[in-house]
């Protein structure tokens, strides 16, 4: 029953394509950039418990422009920075890159490849950019939701999300449809 209800959506929405993606200072990430690839496809990304799967996720989010910090699991975006309390060596901000593929032109960017970058500084300021150029964080929202790669659940499954909906009831199931 799941497996064709994602089937169904798979048709409806042909999903952007992350290519790569580049963070610094982000969470478990340190100082040093961190950069991970994807292939076109359903990607499912596999470790040990605490090696920081969740928080690529989260980087992701975060780059694309989430502004609450409990979407991406921590108690204010400050904390989002590597090590903000401890006894850190680095600089006090962090940095998320996020390259999409753009062959087909569903960003609205005429560029095969676009890449956006956000930097948040410990004060909690964010710039943006695109493609190296500065943008609104509202023009870039508007920019993902025309190429149907908003933040919505239909993009992105976070940790725990597929458990929870393999375990509900039908009656459960249910009344959250309805919702």
């Amino acid at each position: 029953m799941l497996e064709l209800d994602i089937r169904c959506v798979r048709s409806i929405y042909t999903l952007v394509h992350i290519k790569k993606v580049d963070i610094f200072g982000f969470k478990s990430f340190g100082f040093k950039t961190t950069s991970v690839n994807f292939e076109p496809g359903l990607v499912s990304i596999s470790g040990p418990n605490g090696s920081g799967k969740s928080n690529i996720l989260d980087a992701i989010i975060f780059a694309m422009g989430e502004n609450k910090a409990r979407v991406m699991r921590a108690p204010n975006l400050r904390k989002l920075i590597h090590d903000i309390d401890g006894n850190r060596h680095g600089p006090k901000l962090t940095r998320v890159k996020v390259q999409f593929d753009n062959s087909d032109r569903r960003i609205p960017v005429d560029s095969d490849l676009v890449t956006i970058t956000r930097q948040m500084s410990d004060k909690g300021e964010s710039d943006y950019h695109l493609d190296g150029k500065k943008i609104n964080r509202n023009r870039l929202l508007d920019m993902f939701e025309m190429a149907n790669a908003d933040l919505g659940p239909l993009n992105a499954v976070q940790q725990g999300t597929v458990t929870r909906i393999s375990e509900m009831t039908n009656e459960e199931k249910e009344k959250r449809s309805k919702i």
